[in-house]
């Protein structure tokens, strides 16, 4: 079985790029999910394993158990940025298995996720609250420090490092900035040369936002 996996600091344009696939793709043969049931606990694991050690089998654990129930159809894509940092390594090394790395300009991540920390409750909570939500961002520090885009930017290069460093082996890894994700062929030839389907997408289709993701 095929699988397609999104990983990416979050901020990154995840939420549409699910909204677009769900939209296009047949649902009796694609399983596309963005934030999946206990992806944010999943969060807060990978972040403690990056920080303080990676143990392989408890990663391998913990995204197996989460995408058990989505995992039923032909096809399995994940945008789930909350589960990143978790790709078993099994995945890494399969064939079956196609990551794509999003990356943004990190200053403009870090606007990004401040704002939105910033919006509703639940987000509010998680960044000023819970601990390793991000990795080096401390409970109340995006409340407190002047220097909090600095340190999302910190974060931002962090994870993006991580990422390009833990998955690159891929056979199929491709990393690409969430500006061409939006303003170029990429998602269809994408699918047309890995999954033989034709997706149209148009730039008014590519142009609509979505902030549905409360957690993101």
């Amino acid at each position: 079985m095929k699988k397609l996996i999104f990983v990416s600091t979050g901020r990154c344009g995840t939420t549409r790029i699910c909204e677009l696939l769900k939209e296009k793709l047949p649902n009796e043969n694609y399983s596309v999910v963005h934030q999946m049931s206990f992806s944010r606990l999943a969060n807060v694991m990978g972040n403690l394993l990056y920080y303080f050690w990676d143990i392989p089998s408890i990663r391998n654990f913990i995204y197996s158990a989460i995408i058990k129930k989505y995992d039923t159809k032909d096809y399995f894509i994940s945008t789930d940025p909350l589960t990143s940092m978790l790709i078993p390594d099994d995945y890494v090394k399969s064939n079956d298995v196609f990551i794509v790395h999003i990356v943004r300009e990190p200053s403009s991540f870090a606007k990004s996720m401040f704002n939105f920390s910033k919006q509703n409750w639940k987000s509010y909570f998680a960044h000023n609250f819970v601990p390793f939500w991000q990795p080096y961002l401390w409970p109340l520090e995006n409340l407190s420090s002047k220097s909090i885009l600095s340190k999302y930017e910190k974060i931002s290069v962090k994870k993006n490092n991580y990422f390009n460093n833990k998955y690159y082996m891929n056979s199929h890894y491709q990393k690409i900035t969430m500006d061409e994700i939006f303003t170029t062929n990429f998602l269809e030839n994408l699918f047309q040369e890995y999954f033989n389907c034709k997706v149209i997408i148009n730039e008014h289709e590519y142009s609509i936002r979505s902030n549905t993701s409360n957690m993101e």
